[in-house]
């Protein structure tokens, strides 16, 4: 599992890239992309935050800050928005 979280985040240290400024990624925390890597996976707020070690709430807060950020209705979309610039 934390394969794939690191599959999904990318290098670690000097080699890590950020998304690149005219990506709507760019706008979202590193707790973010984390968070929006899992739903992109299919995981419910409850299994976030089981993953993250945090309360399915504040799962809840960082996907309605990511949807908010990517301006998009639903989760679905977020995912898609995350594989495209993946």
């Amino acid at each position: 599992m934390l394969v794939r979280l690191v599959d999904h985040l990318g290098p670690v240290g000097d080699e890590h890239q950020e998304p690149a400024g005219d990506s709507p990624l760019a706008r979202l925390t590193p707790r973010e992309l984390e968070v929006l890597a899992l739903v992109a996976d299919g995981l419910s707020n409850r299994q976030v935050g089981e993953r993250l070690v945090i309360s399915s709430k504040t799962a809840s807060v960082h996907v309605s800050n990511i949807l908010a950020k990517l301006a998009v209705t639903s989760r679905g979309e977020a995912a898609a928005r995350y594989r495209s610039a993946s």
